[in-house]
């Protein structure tokens, strides 16, 4: 039963997830100053360094998105630490409750729910996870039909200032 209303509600969110970025709908997010910005993904690379770095890719309508072959809910207790990893697939993941943390070259990333990243690090040194909230980190993995990885940032005009 737990097993079935997990697919069900991942297929819930797929749906709405594709329904949204298919649509006409703005994405801009009003911040606390009223001031507005563009909603992001974080995309994992491996740069031409061997390292995984981070870049900030906008989603809007015209966003090229991955397209989609899998689906798996995946929960991690807090204080689950990751070490130094390279992804194991190319992959959307969407953080749906609890906070996470990713460490790359550049410093900290942080994660917190409603956050999405695009894990391209298949090669290299990779990075660490961390889950930092005090409840289970529950996220939803989105395997690529296009497993061939990018090497370096898609756009080399987006970056992420890393938490100190």
């Amino acid at each position: 039963m737990k097993f079935a209303m997990r697919c069900l509600v991942a297929g819930a969110l797929v749906s709405v997830c594709v329904l949204g970025w298919g649509s006409s709908v703005s994405w801009d997010v009003v911040g606390a100053q009223g001031s507005s910005k563009p909603a992001v993904m974080k995309r994992i690379y491996t740069g031409t360094d061997g390292m995984s770095h981070v870049e900030d890719i906008v989603l809007d309508a015209k966003s090229v998105m991955e397209k989609v072959t899998s689906v798996e809910v995946r929960v991690a207790p807090p204080g689950r630490f990751g070490d130094w990893h390279v992804g194991p697939q190319r992959q959307y993941i969407i953080n749906l409750a609890g906070s996470g943390q990713l460490e790359v070259a550049e410093g900290k990333v942080d994660l917190p729910p409603g956050s999405m990243e695009y894990i391209d690090d298949l090669t290299g040194k990779g990075h660490t996870t961390r889950t930092t909230s005090k409840e289970e980190r529950v996220s939803i993995w989105l395997k690529f039909e296009d497993q061939k990885q990018r090497i370096g940032p898609l756009n080399p005009k987006t970056t992420t200032s890393p938490k100190p």
